[in-house]
């Protein structure tokens, strides 16, 4: 779980406006969805299943509190009202990094194809092994 902690002091760091669009949605939901069928396959294998599962719990939890730390931002001359994205884009970020998150833990347990797609726009942030 080093990984992961490392790969979210990276994410932390990022700012919010900056990790939306890293979210977007793949371009074929079907080959993705069996991207996922086979990194369940390897988490279950692997006995990692439930560690998968309690990560992504709580990439749920933390997407939940940083788009709730506060509704105002200050502007330079006037508030800023809320943070960027609509209720869509935030449920796609919690989803997409939680998929990057299951890839980091699986790692090496993943076709690297599948890994890849997986990480998607969050692969620059994965630390070196």
């Amino acid at each position: 779980m080093d990984d992961v902690a490392a790969f979210f002091e990276r994410i932390e760091r990022q700012r919010v406006e900056d990790l939306v669009p890293r979210a977007a949605r793949p371009l074929d939901e079907t080959a993705h969805a069996e991207v996922i069928d086979r990194a369940t396959e390897a988490a279950i294998s692997a006995g990692l299943h439930e560690t998968v599962l309690d990560a992504q719990r709580m990439v749920d939890d933390w997407v939940i509190r940083l788009f709730n730390r506060s509704n105002v931002q200050p502007g330079w001359w006037e508030a800023n009202w809320g943070r960027p994205g609509t209720t869509e884009d935030r449920a796609n970020l919690a989803q997409s990094l939680g998929e990057a998150v299951a890839a980091v833990i699986l790692d090496d347990r993943l076709d690297p194809a599948d890994r890849d797609e997986l990480l998607g726009a969050w692969a620059d942030l994965v630390p070196e092994a």
